[in-house]
């Protein structure tokens, strides 16, 4: 009997030593959040005072809604993926590599015109006939790219002309602007804050002419999940954080 209590006790000890490493290793590797292009700015600074008052190291991996998608379809380790739309979390559901209850929208997007160097804000429809190119991420890979290519569709005769110069995600878009090699193009409103554009050189676009961009999150699955990315999803959704991101560009969710 009592070599039985020796056993069971040691067998004991021990997986409470396996988990007591798994969680201290999991704490210490940090949390993996794959981030739309977009969102990068406001995302730095969120992670930086989540850091701050919880400890936890985050690693941010920033790019294309859509490629971010096809990175975690295919095994990519990731935590927690903000979107720039509300189809590829919905997808992973689907899929079954995202939990169904942790999916939330967390910021709703506004598309804007840039024009550097002119005079005052851009009109779209004047913009359209007055250049032969603009600048827009890829439709297929970006919710920016896919509203702007919305608003085209609006003026059909003015924009038929136009050579679409197209960026893999949103971020490529706004420094081939500003690098001076297309006149002007479709970014985020979060961005020309961010940046500091002066306001005379932007103009936002009627919400009513492309669908909304909504942004949505989802923890995706895995044994290896961190634990803090729940943590870091209530941070996000917090009303304090809704304020923040409005004055950053997006619209409050419910808003």
């Amino acid at each position: 009997m009592r070599l039985r209590w020796v056993i069971g006790m040691a067998l004991l000890g021990l997986s409470l030593s396996i988990v007591t490493r798994h969680a201290h290793s999991s704490s210490e590797r940090p949390l993996i959040i794959a981030v739309a292009a977009n969102f990068a700015e406001p995302a730095e600074q969120l992670v930086a005072s989540f850091t701050e008052k919880t400890g936890v190291p985050v690693r941010l991996v920033i790019g294309s809604t859509g490629l971010l998608y096809a990175q975690i379809t295919q095994g990519a380790p990731i935590d927690l993926f903000l979107a720039a739309d509300i189809d590829r979390p919905r997808a992973l559901i689907a899929k079954n590599l995202a939990t169904e209850q942790s999916f939330a929208v967390y910021a709703r997007g506004r598309l804007v015109l840039w024009v550097p160097g002119i005079p005052g804000p851009p009109i779209p429809a004047d913009f359209m006939t007055a250049f032969e190119s603009v600048a827009l991420a890829n439709p297929l890979l970006a919710p920016y790219g896919r509203a702007a290519s919305e608003v085209l569709a609006r003026f059909p005769k003015k924009s038929e002309h136009l050579r679409l110069v197209r960026g893999q995600n949103i971020s490529a878009t706004y420094t081939q602007i500003a690098s001076g090699a297309v006149p002007g193009g479709f970014v985020a409103l979060g961005q020309v804050l961010a940046q500091g554009v002066p306001r005379v050189e932007y103009a936002m676009i009627p919400q009513e002419w492309h669908e909304p961009i909504e942004q949505a999150l989802v923890l995706i699955k895995g044994e290896e999940r961190h634990p803090a990315g729940q943590e870091f999803r209530h941070f996000l959704l917090s009303e304090n954080v809704s304020v923040m991101l409005k004055s950053l560009g997006y619209l409050a969710v419910g808003g």
